[in-house]
């Protein structure tokens, strides 16, 4: 994702698909294969790295846009109320997080937010809350502090409570994707993230993390229905459009064209990205060619809601 804007992702072609796993042990090995992972300070920082774009994405938006902009907006006299509060939240992680790293600790980033209006505001925070709740969700493996992991648990599930208001009680849409959230992993988070990051400070420690390419994806696109990837790549081989949903994945082959079709049962909040892999399991930072992107299917209240079996 490389603005406010949700990404969109499609596959056409021959689709290879992997059965839901049976365990979240399996699931995590299709997320990120590496032979160590990064300490506890490390993912402590990575974590203040996301809550420090977050306080001033919030801070910064209701500084722009005062009680009278919300109400020109259609927006009811509450909701700036509960957006300064989700603020206050995480000022609240930022201070935590900051405490128990000490000298450790990572200062605040320059950012560049694409909103424009309280609409767009509200847009973009939706999807970044998503975005923290599936950050802390696949950061949760790696760390080995009991006192710590509790920590991030209560953050996820406030990221959690924080994404589903926006999305439901604001946006008036679905509040969740399906029965589980969506973990990714730290370089998947990262690449998100630094779509709105334009410099750190120098002092920051250096973290075991990179961005993988842009993923861009045409507009107008729906489950079920064909659609353009645009990436940087010599197509040197054949590429994939690995698509994740909650705990479920699946793999479809892009056409000569970057073309593909969306599977027909992807709801809400939904993750992908570009991979030489044809099996979601064996995707790794080696083969992942760009992305990934987001990409967001409502759904109404009486619809069918089951799991993505991938």
């Amino acid at each position: 994702m490389k603005s406010a804007s949700i990404a969109a992702l499609a596959a056409i072609g021959a689709a290879s698909v992997s059965a839901m796993p049976s365990s979240y042990a399996a699931f995590k090995n299709a997320l990120h294969r590496r032979a160590d992972g990064p300490t506890d300070t490390q993912v402590l920082q990575y974590a203040l790295t996301l809550e420090n774009l977050e306080k001033r994405f919030y801070a910064d938006a209701l500084s722009q846009f005062d009680e009278a902009a919300f109400e020109a907006a259609g927006c009811p006299n509450w909701v700036r109320g509960r957006l300064s509060q989700i603020a206050g939240h995480e000022a609240d992680h930022v201070s935590l997080l900051s405490t128990a790293l000490g000298n450790d600790s990572v200062a605040e980033c320059t950012y560049n937010f694409p909103y424009t209006d309280v609409k767009s505001f509200i847009g973009l925070a939706t999807l970044l809350e998503n975005v923290g709740v599936s950050a802390y969700a696949g950061a949760a493996q790696y760390i080995s502090n009991k006192d710590y992991l509790t920590v991030a648990a209560v953050i996820l599930s406030t990221e959690a409570r924080h994404q589903a208001w926006e999305s439901s009680a604001v946006g008036g849409s679905n509040p969740w994707g399906s029965a589980y959230d969506t973990p990714l992993d730290l370089n998947m988070v990262y690449t998100l993230a630094s779509a709105f990051i334009t410099s750190c400070p120098d002092s920051n420690a250096a973290l075991p993390i990179m961005a993988y390419p842009t993923l861009m994806v045409g507009d107008g696109y729906a489950a079920g229905s064909q659609a353009s990837f645009t990436f940087d790549d010599p197509h040197n081989a054949t590429n994939y459009v690995i698509f994740y949903e909650g705990l479920g994945s699946r793999a479809v082959q892009l056409d000569e064209n970057d073309q593909a079709t969306i599977p027909s049962e992807l709801q809400g909040v939904v993750y992908a990205l570009v991979s030489t892999s044809s099996d979601p399991m064996g995707v790794t930072t080696d083969n992942i060619v760009a992305g990934p992107a987001i990409l967001n299917f409502p759904f109404g209240a009486w619809a069918e809601n089951p799991a993505f079996a991938g």
